[in-house]
């Protein structure tokens, strides 16, 4: 019989982890590039008042990587 106990655990843990991207992915170039140049232990990649990335390194890449890709296509951010 499978184990779902650490399925569910996962899916909330992806579910968390979706929005806190989701959050990051919405700034703005300018705010990346801050938190790129300052660090970001001293200026995290989030919105004001929103919550911290866990990683916030890789989501700050991530999210730079999604504003590249949507420049490079000749889309505008939703």
């Amino acid at each position: 019989m499978p184990h779902t106990t650490s399925s569910t655990a996962t899916t909330t843990g992806t579910n968390a982890t979706a929005s806190t991207s989701a959050s990051v992915d919405s700034l703005p170039w300018e705010e990346l590039v801050t938190s790129a140049l300052l660090g970001t232990d001293r200026r995290p990649p989030a919105p004001r008042g929103g919550p911290v990335p866990a990683d916030a390194p890789a989501a700050l890449l991530d999210a730079a990587a999604l504003h590249t890709v949507r420049r490079r296509a000749g889309l505008l951010p939703a």
